[in-house]
């Protein structure tokens, strides 16, 4: 077992909670006005694949229907492994909708496929386009789907690509001061920072 599946579920597999992830919708919407955050036009799934022929049909499947949709929506797809083998299904569109929805896809398509319990994190990330002191940064929204919630992870300027600092205090605001939009994680233990996150 690796430190993801610790991190993002424990020892006992747990099934995903897909459908909260359709409240970044609307959202996404309170993000941009009240707090200056916007889309930064890309989303990753992270999961620990499982070794067996079936697992790699269902992958083979998977990527068909992905690059199916994905050209449907003009969106970019491609399939990544990261240092940890963990493989990242990342999506490029500048459409927030069709992100969310892809996401969703993938979740649902595995998880109807016995695989829901390979899912670790989809992750969105925003980049502010208002406070000039954070003009630049990336701030990280994570689902954890074996919790079914939200954390945000946001590193300090330059600590994205390898492990840094990371703003607590504003983590914690944001958390805060959107806690009716998402459902969020309440164990801080939980808010696993993703640094290298490929997305």
């Amino acid at each position: 077992m690796g430190l993801f599946d610790i991190l993002f579920g424990g020892s006992r597999p747990k099934q995903a909670r897909l459908d909260p992830i359709f409240a970044l919708t609307t959202a996404a919407i309170t993000f941009e006005t009240e707090l200056g955050w916007v889309p930064g036009g890309r989303a990753g799934v992270v999961l620990r694949p499982p070794a067996g022929q079936d697992y790699r049909a269902t992958e083979k499947e998977l990527r068909e229907l992905l690059d199916l949709a994905s050209r449907e929506m003009k969106t970019r797809f491609e399939v990544r492994d990261d240092e940890y083998q963990y493989r990242w299904l990342i999506f490029e569109d500048p459409d927030w909708d069709d992100l969310v929805a892809l996401v969703h896809l993938a979740g649902q398509t595995l998880a109807e496929k016995g695989y829901g319990t390979q899912l670790l994190a989809a992750v969105f990330p925003f980049r502010q386009e208002e406070d000039p002191e954070r003009k630049g940064e990336t701030l990280y929204l994570i689902f954890n789907y074996k919790r079914g919630a939200f954390y945000p992870f946001l590193p300090r300027r330059g600590a994205s690509g390898a492990r840094g600092e990371r703003d607590t205090a504003e983590e914690t605001r944001i958390q805060a001061l959107l806690e009716k939009e998402l459902p969020w994680e309440k164990d801080f233990s939980y808010w696993y920072p993703l640094w290298g996150c490929p997305v």
